[in-house]
């Protein structure tokens, strides 16, 4: 089976862009606030130790360590809570439909067209579902038509081996009547395998 190498990453600004975006936002927010953070703690550590009498000098690194660390674990910390967060939430609005349209596969396979599924609003897949919605609604009401035809046929034929049994027929006559009743009979039981669902 040939391999196909993904050549484009961007693919639908609709649904790609918002998660992007939130992510974007989550970091640019953890930045900010290890700025605010950095910012507030070197201001509090250098006052104490430039300002206090009763603490002997020490170099500019040794003051502002506990600063650039407690403001980096802080917001290196809350950046990545934040991260988990959003991504167990956007990847439980994938989930969701990923396992509904496995289901409705399931179903299809099965042979039923019913279209009495729902996705939630927020669903990232939601217009994909909606899609599949018109596919199967369209391929639905072929298979109502098909089978509607079908009975017809098969009725119309039945009808009409009924009257043909009372003519007299040659063997071979007698044959093409009976297989194109069965063929016919075959067909109906075939379409009637499909289940229209409901709408």
């Amino acid at each position: 089976m040939e391999k196909y190498k993904r050549k484009k990453y961007w693919i639908d600004l609709r649904s790609q862009g918002p998660f992007l975006l939130k992510i974007c936002s989550v970091w640019a927010g953890g930045t900010l606030l290890l700025c605010g953070l950095l910012h507030y703690l070197a201001d509090e550590e250098l006052g104490r130790s430039f300002y206090s009498v009763h603490l002997r000098l020490r170099n500019t690194w040794q003051i502002l360590l506990p600063a650039v660390l407690l403001s980096g674990g802080i917001s290196f910390l809350l950046t990545i809570a934040a991260t988990l967060f959003l991504a167990l939430r956007q990847s439980h609005r994938l989930g969701g439909p990923i396992y509904k349209f496995k289901t409705l596969f399931s179903k299809l396979t099965a042979g039923s067209f019913a279209t009495d599924f729902h996705f939630r609003g927020g669903d990232l897949l939601y217009d994909l579902g909606e899609s599949y919605r018109i596919a199967l609604q369209a391929n639905r009401e072929r298979i109502l038509h098909l089978q509607e035809l079908t009975r017809k046929a098969e009725s119309s034929v039945r009808d009409l081996h009924a009257k043909l049994l009372l003519y007299p027929l040659s063997p071979e006559e007698k044959i093409l009547l009976e297989e194109s009743a069965e063929l016919v009979a075959r067909l109906n039981e075939a379409s009637s395998s499909f289940d229209a669902g409901t709408t």
